[in-house]
């Protein structure tokens, strides 16, 4: 939900060429008689294939050593410290040296001993940490397994080699799990790219095979238990402020056990639902029933089933489709809930009261003009001159987009790499270049540059130009700008990130762009205040965020929260379905995220600082 959509889906001009371009290759896929090569895939060899290659699986068992990631030692080769089985330990298990995805053309060049190859899996290790992105040009054979490198920027192309070599058609997307038939030069994986759910049938299940893997590699399911902070082992006993538990997934619902955990440990809204009366509403009941067994200082339960929640979610969903085994978007999933509730319980959180102004530059000159020649003002707001304002309903989800660009510095940025694409691109023939912009959208759909959440937060609220429109005021046809701005501001302010937006018709990607969490937010320039009341308080403090590590292909919800001051202040915890720790703030920093919970901060403690 967002009320300013218009502004959400704006692209730039270079945005634009690269979405037209998009189509034109994709339309290829209509009338396609279809990749005769997918139903040559068999799961269990697929399954096989990727635990003994990544998790170093020997006789059906994986070594526990396969959820660390050691330090790399710089006595080793490129080769053996990129690889996921090396070396023997004698107890007839592989023991993995370093967790990474890396392209072994790459890392084996000079045996591995080059100093290119060492600098490449080095730098591969210093940007893996925990939820960066680092391999989204990597590729691996779903035939052997082999890894390799595949990108518009550099002219080394190794799966084009190993294709060439091998005629191995089908391969897999390392981060966003896409499949790409070479061969049919065609997607085949997930219907967003490939246009259709004739594949979904064999490819559902290996892919999932995939994503436990890369699970396992990304540590998904950390086992932290035992690094939990004493004071929280015992919280329960004290009546804490903060309970940590895990929420049990029933198979593909990691989207509702992170969004359950942010929504859980956002106090304000916990506190107005413990108040309230359900009125019949079976989401509200369950979602209250949830957090008072969740929060209950007596039980020594370590997980929390969430079945009857989920099931009232299901049933009367607006948006969503939930099942066990299916996967949803978490941004959708939390307006389910919110819809579901008491509006004026939601509202009094998370509500966002906009308005929208029209103002006709000649008018908005002329009022100036008259101020002026009456009381010696230049100041006048054009947020008090101009067309009447217009109420927008309310908003308890802001979604900002990331894929449009309307600041000068991120243009320049992307013409830059458009520019290095069309040198490699250039060199190829015409039928390898088809396949390496095929393969590579994904890649070329992302910014070069990063941005701030508080930038994305200003782009929201900035004006928009509306060219050749008809002034209410003066009735002239001109240049206006369209503005809309908060009257009301919530308790909690929750921020999308449009990360799945379509980016041409029928295709779309998953915006892997870098943003910055500003762990602070200043609403203050963009408020109007209403008849209502001055709001309590501009700043909002970073809270929560519910992160997605993988792509349209597939991946994994999690959640970060915020340590409450009584348990230490600037602490996260890490929550995934079962497994629960805290972390640094550098991974949280590292991650991706995609929903964003706010809380604003108490007026004493801004005031010093307006």
């Amino acid at each position: 939900m967002g009320g300013n959509g218009s502004k959400a889906v704006q692209q730039s001009s270079a945005s634009r060429e690269q979405a037209a371009s998009v189509a034109d290759l994709m339309s290829s896929r209509q009338g396609h008689p279809g990749c005769r090569h997918v139903q040559a895939v068999s799961k269990q060899r697929f399954r096989e294939l990727v635990r003994r290659k990544f998790l170093g699986e020997v006789n059906g068992a994986i070594p526990r050593s396969a959820q660390t990631a050691p330090e790399v030692t710089s006595k080793s080769p490129a080769s053996v410290i990129a690889n996921a089985g090396a070396p023997s330990t004698g107890k007839d298990e592989l023991v993995r040296t370093q967790t990474i995805l890396h392209c072994q053309a790459c890392a084996s060049q000079g045996d591995g001993f080059s100093d290119e190859a060492k600098k490449h899996v080095r730098d591969l290790v210093t940007a893996s940490r925990f939820g960066a992105i680092c391999n989204l040009e990597h590729w691996m054979c779903m035939e052997c397994g082999f890894m390799a490198c595949l990108s518009p920027y550099d002219k080394k192309q190794h799966l084009l080699a190993h294709y060439h070599k091998t005629k191995h058609p089908l391969w897999i997307q390392c981060h966003d799990s896409h499949v790409f038939c070479v061969t049919c030069q065609l997607y085949v994986y997930p219907r967003e790219l490939s246009g259709s759910s004739r594949y979904e049938r064999i490819l559902d299940d290996v892919v999932y095979q995939w994503l436990l893997t890369l699970g396992r590699v990304r540590l998904w399911w950390r086992v932290m238990d035992e690094s939990l902070p004493k004071q929280l082992k015992e919280n329960a006993g004290r009546g804490g402020d903060l309970l940590v538990r895990g929420i049990e997934n029933f198979g593909n619902t990691c989207f509702f056990t992170s969004t359950c955990q942010a929504l859980n440990h956002c106090k304000a809204f916990r506190e107005r639902l413990a108040k309230s009366d359900d009125d019949g509403r079976p989401i509200q009941r369950e979602l209250a029933r949830l957090l008072s067994t969740y929060w209950d200082p007596s039980s020594k339960k370590r997980n929390i089933n969430p079945r009857p929640f989920f099931r009232a979610v299901a049933e009367n969903a607006l948006f969503g489709r939930y099942s066990d085994h299916t996967m949803e978007d978490a941004n959708s999933l939390i307006v389910d809930i919110l819809n579901g509730m008491d509006p004026q319980l939601v509202n009094s959180t998370f509500g966002v009261r906009l308005q929208s102004r029209i103002t006709c530059k000649r008018c908005e000159e002329a009022e100036k003009q008259r101020a002026k020649a009456a009381d010696g003002e230049t100041n006048s707001s054009p947020k008090e001159k101009g067309g009447a304002p217009r109420p927008l309903p309310m908003e308890t989800v802001l979604s900002l987009g990331l894929t449009e660009q309307s600041y000068e510095g991120a243009d320049v940025k992307k013409n830059i790499g458009k520019e290095e694409t069309e040198g490699v691109l250039d060199k190829l023939d015409q039928k390898t270049r088809r396949i390496v912009e095929l393969m590579t959208i994904h890649t070329r759909a992302q910014h070069a540059s990063s941005v701030d959440v508080s930038d994305l937060v200003e782009r929201y609220f900035q004006k928009e130009h509306i060219p050749d429109y008809r002034c209410s005021g003066c009735k002239l046809k001109g240049e206006c700008f369209k503005e809309v701005n908060p009257t009301r501001l919530p308790k909690v302010l929750i921020l999308q990130l449009k990360r799945f937006a379509p980016i041409s018709l029928g295709v779309q990607i998953k915006s892997h762009r870098k943003v910055n969490v500003t762990e602070t937010l200043n609403l203050k320039p963009f408020h109007l205040a209403s008849d209502e009341k001055v709001a309590e308080s501009y700043a909002y403090k970073l809270s929560s965020m519910v992160v997605h590590d993988g792509g349209m292909g597939g991946g994994h919800n999690m959640c970060y929260v915020r340590l409450p001051p009584s348990e230490g202040g600037d602490k996260w915890m890490w929550f995934s379905d079962r497994h629960i720790g805290p972390v640094p703030k550098a991974e949280v920093e590292a991650a991706e995220p995609y929903i964003l919970f706010y809380t604003m901060e108490e007026k004493a403690d801004t005031d010093s600082g307006q």
